[in-house]
């Protein structure tokens, strides 16, 4: 597994457990915020793989 796949797997785990434990607390500011910081986190790597992978298929 490359770097790219062991950093979405990891924020990928990251953002689960986030969600996981807002649903425990759902009115925790703490939790609430934690939960936007780790899709954030998540949808900012995303972009950055799809930005990569158009750069690099752009001519098929």
């Amino acid at each position: 597994m490359d770097v790219e796949h062991k950093t979405l797997d990891m924020l990928l785990k990251k953002t689960d457990m986030a969600f996981k434990e807002l649903l425990k607390n759902p009115d925790s500011p703490e939790l609430n915020q934690a939960y936007e910081s780790a899709k954030n986190e998540l949808n900012s790597h995303l972009q950055e793989m799809r930005t990569s992978m158009k750069g690099k298929y752009k001519d098929y």
